[in-house]
Protein backbone atom coordinates (compact mmCIF):
# COMPACT_ATOMS: atom_id res chain seq x y z
CA UNK A 1 0.00 0.00 0.00
CA UNK A 2 1.43 3.44 -0.92
CA UNK A 3 2.13 5.89 1.87
CA UNK A 4 -0.47 8.52 2.72
CA UNK A 5 0.60 11.99 1.53
CA UNK A 6 1.13 14.60 4.24
CA UNK A 7 -2.12 16.45 4.98
CA UNK A 8 -4.20 14.25 2.68
CA UNK A 9 -5.74 10.87 2.15
CA UNK A 10 -5.47 8.30 -0.55
CA UNK A 11 -9.11 8.83 -1.35
CA UNK A 12 -8.43 12.44 -2.51
CA UNK A 13 -5.98 11.19 -5.11
CA UNK A 14 -8.63 9.21 -6.92
CA UNK A 15 -10.33 12.39 -8.18
CA UNK A 16 -7.41 13.48 -10.33
CA UNK A 17 -8.17 13.02 -14.02
CA UNK A 18 -6.47 10.08 -15.59
CA UNK A 19 -4.36 10.36 -18.69
CA UNK A 20 -7.16 8.66 -20.63
CA UNK A 21 -9.67 11.36 -19.59
CA UNK A 22 -7.21 14.07 -20.61
CA UNK A 23 -6.74 12.37 -23.98
CA UNK A 24 -10.53 12.29 -24.48
CA UNK A 25 -10.71 16.05 -23.87
CA UNK A 26 -7.98 16.58 -26.43
CA UNK A 27 -9.85 14.48 -28.99
CA UNK A 28 -13.05 16.44 -28.42
CA UNK A 29 -11.19 19.71 -29.02
CA UNK A 30 -9.68 18.26 -32.20
CA UNK A 31 -13.10 17.14 -33.44
CA UNK A 32 -14.52 20.62 -32.88
CA UNK A 33 -11.55 22.20 -34.65
CA UNK A 34 -12.02 19.91 -37.65
CA UNK A 35 -15.81 20.33 -37.87
CA UNK A 36 -15.96 24.10 -37.37
CA UNK A 37 -14.89 24.98 -40.96
CA UNK A 38 -17.40 22.47 -42.34
CA UNK A 39 -20.21 23.97 -40.27
CA UNK A 40 -19.17 27.51 -41.29
CA UNK A 41 -19.15 26.54 -44.98
CA UNK A 42 -22.57 24.93 -44.65
CA UNK A 43 -23.94 28.04 -42.96
CA UNK A 44 -22.48 30.21 -45.76
CA UNK A 45 -24.12 28.08 -48.45
CA UNK A 46 -27.49 28.15 -46.68
CA UNK A 47 -27.52 31.93 -46.15
CA UNK A 48 -26.18 32.84 -49.59
CA UNK A 49 -28.30 30.27 -51.38
CA UNK A 50 -31.47 31.39 -49.64
CA UNK A 51 -30.79 35.03 -50.42
CA UNK A 52 -30.03 34.22 -54.06
CA UNK A 53 -33.25 32.24 -54.48
CA UNK A 54 -35.25 35.03 -52.83
CA UNK A 55 -33.77 37.66 -55.16
CA UNK A 56 -34.27 35.57 -58.30
CA UNK A 57 -37.84 34.72 -57.33
CA UNK A 58 -38.67 38.41 -56.84
CA UNK A 59 -37.02 39.19 -60.18
CA UNK A 60 -39.05 36.55 -62.02
CA UNK A 61 -42.32 37.73 -60.48
CA UNK A 62 -41.50 41.35 -61.40
CA UNK A 63 -40.79 40.28 -64.99
CA UNK A 64 -44.13 38.48 -65.27
CA UNK A 65 -46.05 41.38 -63.76
CA UNK A 66 -44.25 43.82 -66.05
CA UNK A 67 -45.23 41.80 -69.11
CA UNK A 68 -48.86 41.69 -67.96
CA UNK A 69 -48.75 45.44 -67.38
CA UNK A 70 -47.50 46.12 -70.91
CA UNK A 71 -50.06 43.77 -72.48
CA UNK A 72 -53.01 45.18 -70.51
CA UNK A 73 -52.10 48.89 -70.63
CA UNK A 74 -49.99 49.08 -73.80
CA UNK A 75 -47.43 51.02 -71.77
CA UNK A 76 -43.94 50.05 -72.94
CA UNK A 77 -42.32 53.19 -71.52
CA UNK A 78 -43.81 52.75 -68.05
CA UNK A 79 -42.51 49.25 -67.42
CA UNK A 80 -39.35 50.38 -65.58
CA UNK A 81 -41.10 52.33 -62.77
CA UNK A 82 -43.84 49.70 -62.58
CA UNK A 83 -41.35 46.85 -62.09
CA UNK A 84 -39.35 48.87 -59.56
CA UNK A 85 -42.51 49.50 -57.55
CA UNK A 86 -43.26 45.76 -57.43
CA UNK A 87 -39.81 44.46 -56.48
CA UNK A 88 -39.77 45.99 -53.01
CA UNK A 89 -37.35 43.41 -51.59
CA UNK A 90 -34.69 44.30 -54.17
CA UNK A 91 -32.52 47.40 -54.44
CA UNK A 92 -34.33 49.64 -56.97
CA UNK A 93 -31.07 51.26 -58.09
CA UNK A 94 -29.71 47.87 -59.15
CA UNK A 95 -32.84 46.94 -61.13
CA UNK A 96 -33.43 47.66 -64.82
CA UNK A 97 -36.43 46.68 -66.90
CA UNK A 98 -36.88 46.88 -70.65
CA UNK A 99 -39.90 46.05 -72.77
CA UNK A 100 -39.85 45.21 -76.46
CA UNK A 101 -43.08 45.05 -78.43
CA UNK A 102 -42.77 42.96 -81.59
CA UNK A 103 -45.78 43.83 -83.75
CA UNK A 104 -44.93 41.30 -86.45
CA UNK A 105 -45.15 38.38 -84.00
CA UNK A 106 -47.71 40.12 -81.75
CA UNK A 107 -45.50 39.53 -78.70
CA UNK A 108 -44.26 41.62 -75.81
CA UNK A 109 -41.00 40.67 -74.11
CA UNK A 110 -40.05 42.20 -70.77
CA UNK A 111 -36.51 41.65 -69.54
CA UNK A 112 -35.58 42.54 -65.98
CA UNK A 113 -31.94 42.60 -64.88
CA UNK A 114 -30.70 42.88 -61.34
CA UNK A 115 -27.14 43.50 -60.13
CA UNK A 116 -27.09 41.09 -57.20
CA UNK A 117 -24.63 41.80 -54.43
CA UNK A 118 -23.65 38.85 -52.30
CA UNK A 119 -24.38 38.86 -48.59
CA UNK A 120 -20.74 37.97 -48.07
CA UNK A 121 -18.25 39.84 -50.25
CA UNK A 122 -15.46 37.77 -51.71
CA UNK A 123 -12.78 40.03 -50.24
CA UNK A 124 -13.92 42.48 -47.57
CA UNK A 125 -10.45 44.04 -47.26
CA UNK A 126 -10.02 45.50 -50.74
CA UNK A 127 -12.71 48.19 -50.33
CA UNK A 128 -14.35 47.62 -53.74
CA UNK A 129 -18.14 47.85 -53.31
CA UNK A 130 -18.72 46.07 -56.64
CA UNK A 131 -16.56 43.13 -55.64
CA UNK A 132 -19.38 40.60 -55.36
CA UNK A 133 -21.82 41.66 -58.08
CA UNK A 134 -23.63 39.11 -60.21
CA UNK A 135 -26.19 40.00 -62.85
CA UNK A 136 -29.45 38.07 -62.73
CA UNK A 137 -31.82 38.28 -65.65
CA UNK A 138 -35.43 37.20 -66.04
CA UNK A 139 -37.38 37.49 -69.25
CA UNK A 140 -41.09 37.00 -69.92
CA UNK A 141 -42.84 36.97 -73.29
CA UNK A 142 -46.60 37.29 -73.70
CA UNK A 143 -48.83 37.56 -76.76
CA UNK A 144 -50.53 40.88 -77.36
CA UNK A 145 -54.28 40.98 -78.00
Amino acid sequence: MPPVPPGGTRRGLRHLPSSRALAQRGLAALEVALMLPVIAALLYVLVEGGNTIRAYSALTEASRAGARHVVMNDDVAGVQPFVRSLATTLDPNALTATAVKDTSKQMVTVTVKYAYKSVFTSNPYNGDPNDALYTFSASTSMPTP
